[in-house]
């Protein structure tokens, strides 16, 4: 038998979200107080600090070109820490298989506890596979279970691509995982319930609603967090109607202990064409702290953002949604084809005014220097505000930007990953950027500090794969986050 290389990798998630377009309506004083609408990051480790977790799908591990990494950077009193960062293969002792060539082991997507020791989990998920990095009092070291896909019964779905999240939405403590599923009969939600076992991967038990039929919609994305403020998580699901003519829904489907019970109607764009997961980034967050999370979804392929309010309900009766891109009054950039203005959001409070805002990925934006800037990307910074978001005050950064180190080049992509955290608890966070094709794709993270004039290249830094004591061959390196 092989002897596996213990490598470490880490995961942590900024949550990032929504962008310009409609002005959203006051919230009335009326409205009933939810129970609670804070954000939170992940913490790999248990120790308080939030964590980052970094997908670099194309890898050499050992000899093997292609088959990927996720680190895990650890939060510390002095801020993310790169000497004691985890960097997780298929070649890492307790991870299931064998690193394979191009097998772009790689999203580093959602997190959270699911097995109920107190320490968040990381899902890592490639074509329909997912498994879970266990998290503990060492962080992710390598303990994992790949999840069986399912038998395609009523009691075990088959999980299926699509849309995948974390949360607790049955109420009892425990995060659940949540996944686009088949029954065998219909694509619709499925959910494991937590506590999931380290071994076997089975849930403590197994829900599957079949929304074509009770809720008219084919499920093609799911988005999971607690919009109705009752302290439990709920399944945002949007997708085409089963009659087969094209037309789009979506609905809020508020969990509860007894199950997923339907809401409020989820207007945002539906298309689900042929992207991976996280072709349709999303975030929550209180943007008009009004109590209710707040769902922002980038939709890259048509550069644009969506933002649906909280409410007792699912989405607010009383603040209206919108759109929000290149287009939009106050929005910097100019709306172009191919700009993927949304390839990433992520949210948080970034000029200290107790709003949270959103940070915006642009990955394929194109400098004034044409020729040499064509895809070099940039990020968009929108403000919170007590009426929803707004374009007043909008910030715009690509790598050219003051104290950003390096420069826009052709096809970096800087902005194809974002994040808000304060890994170092000081009270400000910090907005990390990932570029994935800087240096011929090898992939690079910047780290733009925050104050009360918001975003700030100014004393920005930059790490990339070799920094955490990775792997120098191929990368791709911040092409996703988690944390």
């Amino acid at each position: 038998m092989r002897e596996k290389a213990l490598i470490t990798a880490a995961v942590c998630a900024a949550t990032i979200l929504g962008v310009t377009g409609l002005a959203p309506v006051p919230v009335p004083a009326a409205v009933a107080a939810p129970q609670s609408a804070t954000a939170r990051t992940a913490d790999f480790n248990g120790d308080g600090y939030a964590d980052l977790a970094i997908g670099a799908h194309t890898a050499t591990v050992g000899d093997v070109q292609g088959a990927g990494v996720v680190t895990i950077a650890y939060g510390s009193a002095t801020g993310l820490r790169y000497d004691t960062a985890s960097i997780i293969s298929r070649a890492t002792e307790g991870v299931p298989g064998d690193p394979e060539r191009n097998g772009k082991f790689r999203e580093a997507g959602e997190y959270g506890d699911l097995d109920g020791d107190g320490y968040d989990d990381l899902v890592v998920h490639w074509l329909e596979k997912n498994m879970i990095l266990w998290g503990g009092s060492q962080g992710i070291t390598g303990a994992a279970t790949t999840l069986p896909t399912g038998n395609y019964t009523a009691t075990d779905p088959k999980l299926l691509g699509g849309g995948i999240g974390v949360g607790d939405v049955n109420g009892d403590g425990i995060d659940d995982f949540v996944s686009r599923g088949h029954d065998g009969r219909s694509y619709g939600v499925s959910v494991l319930l937590g506590p999931l076992d380290r071994t076997t991967g089975k849930p403590a038990g197994v829900w599957h609603r079949d929304t074509p039929n009770l809720d008219g919609v084919n499920t093609s994305t799911l988005y999971v967090g607690d919009m109705t403020g009752d302290g439990t998580a709920d399944v945002v699901v949007s997708g085409d109607v089963p009659s087969g003519s094209g037309a789009r829904r979506g609905v809020v489907l508020k969990g509860s202990a007894a199950g997923l019970v339907p809401g409020s109607a989820y207007e945002g764009p539906y298309a689900y064409l042929d992207f991976s997961v996280n072709e349709y980034p999303a975030a929550f967050g209180d943007l008009n702290k009004d109590g209710y999370q707040d769902l922002v979804t980038g939709y890259p392929g048509q550069s644009r953002i969506y933002v649906a309010y909280g409410g007792p309900d699912g989405v607010s009766r009383t603040v209206e949604p919108g759109f929000y891109s290149q287009a939009g009054s106050g929005v910097p950039g100019a709306d172009e084809a191919g700009d993927k203005f949304g390839s990433a959001v992520a949210i948080g409070d970034t000029d200290r005014d107790g709003y949270p805002d959103v940070v915006i990925g642009v990955s394929h934006e194109t400098g004034a220097a044409t020729g040499h800037t064509i895809h070099a990307g940039a990020i968009t910074v929108l403000r919170g505000s007590a009426s929803g978001l707004t374009t007043k005050g909008a910030l715009s950064f690509t790598q050219n930007a003051k104290g950003i180190p390096s420069t826009s080049e052709n096809e970096d992509h800087f902005g194809v990953a974002v994040a808000v955290l304060d890994a170092d608890r000081s009270g400000g966070p910090e907005v990390y950027v990932g570029g994935n094709g800087e240096d011929h794709y090898k992939g690079r993270v910047w780290k733009l500090g925050t104050g009360a004039a918001g975003v700030t290249g100014t004393g920005a830094t930059s790490f990339h794969l070799g920094t955490l004591g990775g792997p120098s061959g191929g990368g791709n390196f911040g092409h996703r986050f988690a944390g």
